[in-house]
């Protein structure tokens, strides 16, 4: 009886040895870097860059996403953009056109900078309750300037 007993045991204590061989532990990385080749594309692009109330600067996120745009579109060939300023009280007065035509001139100004040039560039002014009539805009989404950057891949000297 003790005999079947420790031949019992040891065959369970055979069996749970044998599991940690048969689990799904990923393997180990490689010790080596892997190369993966950067594919470049130049693809359009829309851009949305949001103002605080009566300011015509960059913010931080701005800048930011002006600056991936910039890293994506390098190497591209620009050749229109179309500059959709939003303003939630465009069409209330004079002041507030001069505060979108400065959020346009800043937006486009800081693509420059950065070496988004194009052919055409295109803006159009929008007051808030046009811009979506179908959507309940929030006032900060009202402030904002929407950009479509058209871009081809770029043929060198």
């Amino acid at each position: 009886m003790k005999r079947a007993q420790l031949l019992a045991g040891f065959s369970i204590a055979a069996i749970a040895l044998a599991f940690p061989a048969m689990s799904d532990a990923p393997k180990a990385p490689p010790s080596e870097p892997v190369h993966v080749p950067y594919e470049k594309t130049c693809q359009d692009r829309q851009i949305t860059v949001y103002f605080s109330k009566y300011e015509s600067i960059l913010s931080s996120y701005a800048v930011r996403s002006l600056n991936t745009a910039g890293d994506e579109l390098a190497g591209c060939a620009v050749t229109d953009i179309q500059a959709r300023v939003v303003s939630a009280d465009a069409a209330d007065n004079s002041e507030a056109a001069n505060l979108s035509e400065a959020r346009a001139a800043v937006v486009l100004e800081a693509l420059n900078a950065r070496g988004i040039r194009a052919r055409d560039i295109h803006t159009d002014f929008v007051p808030a309750h046009l811009a979506n009539p179908s959507e309940d805009l929030t006032v900060p989404m009202a402030r904002r300037v929407d950009l479509t950057v058209k871009a081809s891949t770029s043929y060198g000297l």
